[in-house]
């Protein structure tokens, strides 16, 4: 597939999104979904609750709406004018290809519904972590199943099963805790997907895996045209769930090692945890801080990264647009690691990497002992 085909299929997810957005922003009030402010939260008015319902109607819509009409397209062979028959019918035979992976896909749906509907429960009425723990496990065993696993070259299905579970629980988490200001979850969220695509693109050439990518990445952008500071929606639960779950699961089933390639390097099986090194560093440094202070893990606070850059000085908007230029920076580097024939190249990734948080660290330490004194 070439380029412009991506840019097609974010431009849809991006339409399709801008529009049922505005439908979901419109009904719910009526249907009770609206975020009460509180004191850990950053907005003084309620706000509507059904953005999530937005992306994932969209993205739904967008995958099982193209599949069905370009395997319409493989199997009617339609007369079309002009060169546009010959193009599509191209196109068509990767869409013909998903019968290979429809379980696989089905399970991904399966999946990502039911936890899209336990968040909208938890937004409506509320829920306990531990259920939505449990939901996550039981989508997790659902990938499982289908085949969408976490390898690593080892072949213990009990150690495979731990790996996937660990992974999607983490993600899915990660990006659910980073929800706390306007357009953060989603923007991370979104060009974390971006890389994605271009990773599976360049790399092995998925075309499913990066249409998939690029989709989602369209209908997160065209929410986050009203999610944006001042926002005027937020995704919710039913949001920031599905999105850490769709991208967990996406980076399982992408491939970033081709055995018997000339650059084939087991490095590049890492690269997901650098495109997602900013939610998976938030998460983990908010773990620690609340393990430290005696708190629940599971306990709300204003702790998260993006807290502690407003609490360095920062607006909001800069701090969220701080931490999109920062996933875009991190991530970015992931792309180089399919490259590196020895492992140097790769320990200079990955000493970046950890460089870049040793030193927010460290900012975030100065400014918290200056207030102290």
């Amino acid at each position: 597939m070439a380029w412009y085909h991506f840019f097609l299929l974010f431009f849809e997810g991006f339409l399709l999104s801008l529009v049922l957005t505005r439908v979901m922003r419109s009904i719910a009030p009526r249907l009770g979904y609206l975020d009460q402010p509180g004191h850990r939260k950053v907005h003084h008015n309620p706000k509507p609750l059904l953005g999530g319902a937005a992306i994932y109607l969209s993205f739904i819509i967008c995958v099982l709406g193209d599949l069905a009409v370009l395997y319409w397209i493989f199997t009617a062979r339609p007369d079309l004018p002009g060169g546009l028959g010959e193009h599509l019918e191209q196109l068509a035979l990767y869409a013909a290809g998903i019968q290979r992976v429809w379980d696989q896909l089905a399970g991904l749906l399966a999946g990502s519904t039911m936890l899209f509907v336990l968040g909208l429960i938890d937004d409506r009425f509320g829920m306990s972590p531990y259920i939505k723990l449990g939901g996550q496990i039981f989508a997790t065993l659902i990938l499982y199943v289908v085949g969408i696993r976490i390898a690593l070259f080892i072949d213990y299905p009990i150690v495979n099963f731990a790996l996937t579970l660990s992974w999607i629980v983490l993600i899915s988490n990660s990006f659910n805790l980073l929800d706390n200001m306007d357009g953060l979850s989603g923007g991370v969220a979104m060009i974390a997907l971006l890389l994605l695509g271009l990773a599976t693109h360049m790399v092995s050439n998925q075309a499913f895996m990066s249409s998939m990518s690029f989709v989602l990445a369209g209908c997160i952008a065209g929410f986050l045209r009203y999610n944006l500071n001042p926002s005027t929606i937020f995704m919710g639960d039913a949001g920031s769930l599905i999105l850490g779950y769709l991208v967990s699961a996406l980076t399982i089933q992408s491939t970033f090692y081709q055995t018997g390639t000339e650059n084939a390097t087991a490095w590049s099986v890492v690269m997901p945890f650098v495109i997602l090194a900013v939610p998976i560093f938030d998460t983990l440094s908010v773990i620690f801080i609340r393990l430290k202070n005696g708190k629940p893990i599971f306990e709300g606070d204003k702790n998260h990264f993006s807290h502690r850059l407003v609490a360095l000085g920062m607006s909001h908007r800069r701090a969220v647009f701080f931490i999109h230029l920062l996933t875009l920076s991190v991530g970015s580097s992931a792309l180089i690691l399919p490259l590196m024939r020895k492992p140097f190249g790769a320990y200079v990734v990955f000493s970046q990497t950890i460089i870049i948080f040793i030193l927010i660290a460290m900012l975030e330490a100065i400014s918290i002992q200056n207030r102290k004194d």
